[in-house]
Order: structure tokens, then sequence, then C-alpha cells
């Protein structure tokens, strides 16, 4: 269904809104925290990536006050669930073995060129090498945050938000495949240009999957969450990732 002009305009201000507040909501949430005397405790190596998925709980809760459906944006349970979770295991299996591929490729290039760290993405979390307490605090939270949070926003709320400015057509999702997929690198600045970069790779190919299985975000979702365990369970264990 064709957009008005009114409303793809409010959907740009609020798409704007939503990234731009998602960067600095942790911030702005502990200092209003702080203004009342509250102090906002930090979770092991995670920090406050519990305010974020608050964030997230507050754009769901959103597109509801703007009457749309959360299945619009692709959180839906489908009939045949147990197919799509076999979808999500296939997807993290490729995307395992496809990131692997990508790292072998670009890694000493993007050393190359950018001087970059190129573990600095598994030295961000060394913390847990070894460490039972915060590995068993980090897997319910990566499923949680990341799993469900993550593609909620990238996959879910932003991917469809950037189509439906673009058009809704086939150049508009591929415009919003990429989109998301910069951002959601972006996002993960602190992981180095190696870690981003793969990152952001990834998101494209977990947004063409979402596109795959009808936008549905199940898929996505499982496989984001089984591959965030293995990388924790192997960093867990003291086994090089990268």
């Amino acid at each position: 269904m064709e957009r008005s002009v009114a409303r793809r305009v409010l959907d740009i201000a609020e798409t704007a809104i939503a990234v731009v507040l998602r960067g600095k909501f942790a911030a702005l949430a502990k200092s209003a925290a702080l203004a009342v005397g509250v102090t906002l405790p930090a979770m092991p190596l995670l920090k406050h990536t519990y305010l974020l998925f608050a964030f997230v709980l507050l754009v769901l809760l959103w597109v509801r006050v703007r009457g749309e459906k959360w299945a619009d944006f692709g959180i839906s349970i489908p009939r045949n669930w147990p197919l799509y979770i076999l979808f999500g295991v296939a997807l993290a299996v490729f995307e395992v073995m496809f990131d692997g591929v990508v790292r072998s490729i670009l890694t000493r290039l993007i050393v190359k060129w950018t001087g970059a760290n190129p573990h600095l993405d598994a030295e961000t979390f060394a913390d847990i090498k070894g460490n039972l307490e915060i590995y068993l605090i980090i897997l319910p939270s990566v499923w949680v945050f990341a799993a469900f949070g993550e593609e909620a926003f990238y996959r879910g709320y932003l991917m469809t938000r950037l189509s439906q400015i673009f058009g809704g057509g086939g150049v508009a999702w591929a415009v919003a495949i990429g989109g998301q997929a910069v951002l959601f690198a972006l996002a993960h600045s602190y992981q180095g240009p190696v870690g981003m970069v793969s990152i952001g790779i990834g998101a494209a190919v977990s947004g063409a999957a979402t596109l795959l299985w009808k936008r549905n975000l199940i898929p996505v979702m499982i496989a984001h969450g089984l591959i965030d365990t293995l990388g924790f369970t192997l960093l867990f264990l003291g086994v090089p990732i990268s």
C-alpha cells in the first residue's frame, strides 16, 4: 500500500530520531538516573546493554501507538514455527562458515589499510575466559538483548521503515538491507574495523534472509543467538575465534 507524503515524512523523522536516540539512550538514561540520585548498575562485559534493550521495547510500544502491528515488523510466531527454527539453525551454520571466508580474505587487507588490531573484537570480551559466573550471565543476556533486541530493531523496525521511506519496491528493500547493515556495523564500532566489516556483512546476509522468509524474524533471531552463544563459549574456553 502506497504511503501518503505526510506519513512518509513522519517515517523519515521517526527513523532518524530512533537511530540517533539509540546511540545516546544509555548515556541519557544514566544521566537521568544520576539526577535523581540513582546509579544504574553495569553488567559484566555487557555494561549497560540492557538500557538499549529497554529502548527497543519503547520503539515497539511506539509502533503500536501508531496503530501498527508487531507482525508488520516481523515479530510473530508462524504456524510452522519448528521449520523456521530449522531455518535459523541453517542460517547460523551458513553465517559462521561465510564469516570465516570473509575474515580470511578481508582481515589482512583491513589491517594493512587501517593498521587496526585484528583481534580487538575478541579482546573486548577477554574477561569471560575461564570465568563461569560471567559466562552464565552472558548466555541468557545475548539471547534477550542481542538475538531478540538487535534483530527486532535492525532487521525488524529499521529495515521495514527504510523500505517504506523509499517506496517499498525491490530497490527500496535493497537500500533498506544495506542501510541497516551499515548502521548495525557502526553500532559495533568498539570492535574495530575488522569486527565492524564482518558484522556489517553478516547483517546484510541476515537482512536478505529475512526477506527470503517473508520478513519473519524467527530465523535470524535463532541464528543470532546461536552464533553469539558459540562465540562466547569459545571465548570462555580460550579458543581463538579471530
